[in-house]
């Protein structure tokens, strides 16, 4: 039943002194709608009358971080008196942060609403705890002609802190049932916002019963039903209830530190979960497959014939590096094991064909080696398997891999497997790794690389939620062996560090576009290969410019996914309409890179939206926050430049690093001056590399 009291289990609300305080007079602030008129009483001219109400409010907090309620609603935002009710609001996101106390304000689904709240965000000093609670009435009622307007607001809305929904009874019409049901138009974007928010946004209903339950009584029972029809509608459980969904709930918005990968060993359980990707080891093993059928088609691959069972064995080398747990080993056996069925069969004076390989596996995690170790102990499978526990720049100091560059080129690897790739694709040091391989002397001339390419995307992106994230880093040790007391992290360097993170509560404001590409192997120079790669230059630098297309950038949701033509379509429509952009803006809050990477042949993975890879969750984006955030008029064009730099003399030297530095700018669309720009991020590395 509604009620205006508390609710000690889910949230707690501003309400009238007369209902929590005997004692309390009536006096002007205390109307039907009280927490409106205590919000207007904050700027009255009347001293008296603002400390009452900012007094009557406070002592309101402090009863629920008593009560350990986890919410509290605020009233709306009034236009005429806003500053007064940030300045209140900072104050006091700074205490009932200390007791996990969330503030979630009432914002009502207009475009005059969202703006609001970003500016009271924005005086906040955008505090993670403050939420925005979108309020929908029968003044929001959403029709066909007004559904490509309210999908862009709704995609604004969703990069804004959005913890909550309130649907008033009014927004509700009746079906020829007598039961409540939304508009066609409502139910859509109410759909759209659970398949974007449904695992972390809560729904509430307020309002006067307008609806007859099936017992002829008045209730709620029959708003929260159909609610629930509407959460289990297929386009909705195919992206709330996967396994791939279950998996990720407890990475939504979580920053994670890139890994260091020549230092860090990754652990058991890492290992474990993302060899449970459905998505990614069939595509090496299909990569894997092509890349031997070409081996075989050109004759490439060392081989004896047997004239009497018109048979010819074929002996490939597969060098997998980085093997971990044996995943990549697995998808080589398998791959033979499906060329061997294909060419069992011999045709006239064609003869049939089996392979019978040697796969090395070179792993530097001494945890993970006991492991492979054990794998060729126990499987028949693995006979052909030999382990080589080594940092593969470093394949001279192994004796196994040792024998390989020092003998014949017919017994040099013919495929390089590999899964070095980070989120951006090189953050992870795959080109340094890769080509000190390559330099080493392993591969014979004609050897193939899986991946053989990889293409790093960046995109702009809006998210209250990960810049607040971004900004808690600082109180972060920056020494994690320091523990809890060590010295923190500190805002700047906190604000220049790339971050991993599976974004949710937060928008790709642009399409996509290319950084830069790195290919393997590399072509050898007049000299020699290791001539080579001695001096290869992996440094990078891309200049990206974002024209104005927030209305199609709709379908790129929170820049993880794949991208949704058919929301495109429908918002495609209002990208001239100048009575929802005319006074629009959107906060810059960052910028996130993915990749596209070429396995081998038609074969790929890809995290970025508009090539997907559909099931796949071994990756996530790379964050790279803007230390403070930029203001992009409708219209304007944002420019960023990026860089990948190296004090690293060839990729076999080590004590030296690789670092990202960054740079934003809102650039006016019709006269190309520079409305704003950011500091340039993590100059030199000083907050932020990855050692060699």
């Amino acid at each position: 039943e509604h009620s205006d009291e508390w609710s000690t289990t889910v949230v707690g609300q501003v309400i009238s002194p007369s209902l929590y305080s005997q004692n309390t007079t009536q006096t002007d602030l205390s109307t039907t709608d009280y927490g409106e008129a205590i919000v207007r009483a904050l700027s009255s001219n009347d001293n008296l009358s603002s400390t009452s109400a900012e007094q009557h409010l406070a002592f309101m907090l402090e009863w629920a971080g008593h009560m350990n309620i986890p919410a509290v609603i605020l009233p709306p935002i009034p236009q005429e008196c806003h500053i007064q009710y940030g300045r209140f609001l900072s104050t006091h996101c700074l205490k009932t942060s200390a007791s996990n106390v969330q503030l979630w304000v009432r914002v009502p689904f207009t475009e005059s609403g969202l703006q609001s709240f970003r500016e009271v965000h924005k005086m906040c000093d955008g505090p993670a705890n403050l939420g925005c609670m979108l309020t929908f009435n029968s003044s929001n009622i959403v029709t066909p002609e007004t559904i490509d307007k309210s999908l862009v607001l709704l995609h604004h809305f969703s990069g804004c802190n959005l913890r909550a929904i309130n649907l008033n009874t009014n927004s509700f019409l009746t079906n020829k049932k007598g039961y409540p049901t939304l508009s066609k138009g409502t139910q859509f974007l109410f759909t759209e916002l659970l398949i974007r928010l449904g695992r972390t946004l809560r729904t509430i209903i307020e309002g006067k019963s307008l609806h007859t339950e099936a017992n002829g009584q008045s209730g709620y029972l029959s708003y929260l039903q159909y609610l629930r029809h509407l959460r289990l509608k297929e386009e909705v459980t195919c992206t709330l209830d996967t396994e791939e969904s279950k998996m990720e709930t407890d990475y939504l918005d979580h920053l994670q530190s890139a890994l260091q990968p020549c230092f860090d060993n990754l652990e058991f359980s890492t290992y474990e979960v993302f060899e449970r990707d459905p998505v990614k080891y069939v595509r090496y093993r299909e990569a894997i497959e092509y890349a031997l059928d070409d081996k075989i088609k050109f004759r490439q691959l060392r081989y004896e014939k047997d004239v009497f069972a018109n048979t010819i064995f074929l002996y490939p080398t597969i060098l997998v590096v980085g093997a971990g747990r044996g995943p990549l080993v697995k998808a080589s056996i398998d791959a033979i094991t499906n060329i061997n069925k294909k060419y069992r069969q011999g045709k006239g004076d064609v003869p049939a064909y089996a392979a019978r390989p040697k796969i090395v596996a070179v792993e530097k995690n001494p945890s993970a080696v006991i492991f492979l170790h054990s794998l060729k102990n126990s499987s028949a499978d693995w006979n052909c398997v030999d382990v080589a526990e080594c940092d593969m720049r470093f394949a001279r100091k192994n004796e196994i891999l040792f024998k390989i560059i020092s003998g014949t080129e017919e017994n040099k690897a013919d495929i390089v497997v590999s899964e070095l790739l980070g989120s951006f694709g090189d953050n992870e040091l795959s080109p340094e790794c890769l080509d000190g391989v390559q330099g080493s002397g392993l591969m014979k001339e004609s050897c193939a690389n899986i991946p053989q390419s990889y293409v790093s995307y960046l995109a702009p992106m809006s998210s209250m939620k990960l810049h607040s994230e971004a900004q808690s880093q600082a109180y972060q040790p920056s020494d994690a062996l320091e523990g809890p007391s060590g010295k923190p992290c500190g805002n700047l360097r906190a604000m220049e560090i790339p971050y991993v993170v599976r974004t949710h509560a937060a928008i790709q404001t642009h399409k996509e576009l290319e950084c830069w590409e790195f290919v393997h192997p590399i072509k050898e120079d007049s000299v020699s290969i290791e001539h080579t790669v001695e001096h290869i230059n992996n440094e990078r630098h891309a200049q990206l410019l974002f024209k104005d297309d927030f209305s199609s950038s709709v379908g790129y949701r929170c820049g993880y996914g794949n991208y949704n033509e058919s929301i495109a379509r429908i918002t495609k429509r209002s990208s001239v309409d100048s009575d929802l952009h005319g006074n629009s803006a959107y906060t810059l809050h960052g910028f996130l890179g993915t990749f596209h990477c070429t396995l081998y042949g038609s074969s790929t993975i890809s995290i970025a939206p508009h090539s997907f890879s559909t099931g796949m969750y071994s990756w996530f984006p790379l964050y790279f926050p803007l230390r403070e955030p930029l203001t992009v008029p409708f219209g304007a064009a944002v420019r960023c430049n990026i860089w990948r730099k190296s004090n690293a003399n060839g990729p076999l030297q080590t004590g030296g690093s690789v670092w990202y530095e960054w740079y934003a700018e809102v650039i006016d669309k019709q006269s190309g001056r520079i409305i704003s720009s950011s500091n340039l991020h993590n100059p030199r590395g000083r907050s932020s590399k990855i050692l060699l």
